[in-house]
């Protein structure tokens, strides 16, 4: 299972949750940064289009590794970002003209020291915040999305689809029993290389918590209880992802794993979506 190459044949599927919702507005620090909830949930997503265009293309230009979906979430419901009809191919997507801009943080040197790296950001969508949190209609949209997608005769083989929710925690449309309950149907949408793999990203301006990533049950004892909720929302991750994960976490890291960030800086959660989003074999 989860052993599918990625090729144009048999492509696969990433699906961007993002909490566009007031409560967006908030503030939150990044190392030496400050910005907004809303603007760190575009950047991260706005990093990772760039770097599925970029996964994707060849000589003979972008090649159709992927088909993309950008679901935003909050005062005006849920909002297709990419397409009206939900996926968009890569190729098709690389063919927009985003707005670049510049943005720094901080970063680790090799000789361990930290220092602001500048870097160029393209715009594919912009921040937003607004109203409430919709946040149970937007994984039934996003269920039935896949279900439709892991049912196409071309896609039945296809490495599963990844699901990434970008939050500050709590939906505004249902109870924690009724979120666990949408999030497991999403779960079990599957292709015959496994099922759909659900990563949720909790952004907060709490620092009651350290930073954690892809944690395991005890390092959530002392997490809120939306945290908790969105933990167990989560996918649990696969074995063939086991070894990417222990060496970004370290010594004495024991999966299983929950397919979640906490509270953490913009490097890491880069690099929770590269592991979620990094084909365990090679594209062709």
């Amino acid at each position: 299972m989860y052993t599918q190459e990625i090729t144009r044949r048999h492509r696969t599927a990433f699906v961007l949750m993002l909490d566009r919702s007031a409560s967006m507005q908030g503030r939150v620090r990044f190392g030496r940064m400050v910005m907004t909830k809303a603007e760190a949930v575009a950047f991260t997503a706005n990093a990772l289009v760039t770097e599925l265009v970029d996964r994707s293309r060849r000589t003979d230009g972008v090649r159709d590794y992927y088909d993309v979906a950008i679901v935003g979430y909050g005062g005006d419901g849920v909002e297709m970002l990419t397409s009206e009809d939900g996926f968009s191919s890569i190729s098709r997507l690389s063919r927009r003209a985003p707005r670049l801009s510049r943005v720094a943080f901080e970063e680790m040197m090799p000789d361990g020291t930290a220092a602001m790296v500048e870097h160029s950001v393209e715009q594919w969508i912009e921040p937003k915040a607004e109203g409430t949190t919709p946040m149970y209609e937007a994984m039934l949209r996003v269920r039935d999305m896949l279900q439709e997608w892991c049912a196409r005769e071309e896609n039945r083989a296809s490495f599963p689809p990844i699901v990434i929710n970008i939050t500050d925690g709590e939906a505004s449309d249902c109870t924690d029993a009724e979120l666990l309950d949408i999030c497991s149907q999403l779960r079990a949408v599957a292709t015959e290389d496994g099922q759909v793999l659900l990563l949720n990203i909790h952004i907060t301006s709490s620092d009651a918590l350290p930073s954690i990533i892809f944690p395991m049950a005890d390092e959530l004892l002392a997490a809120s209880r939306h945290a908790r909720t969105l933990a167990e929302c989560s996918s649990i991750m696969p074995e063939a992802f086991t070894e990417a994960i222990h060496s970004l976490k370290g010594a004495g890291a024991v999966p299983p794993y929950y397919g979640m960030g906490y509270n953490a800086t913009i490097v890491e959660l880069l690099s929770i979506i590269n592991i979620g989003s990094r084909s365990i074999t090679r594209m062709e």
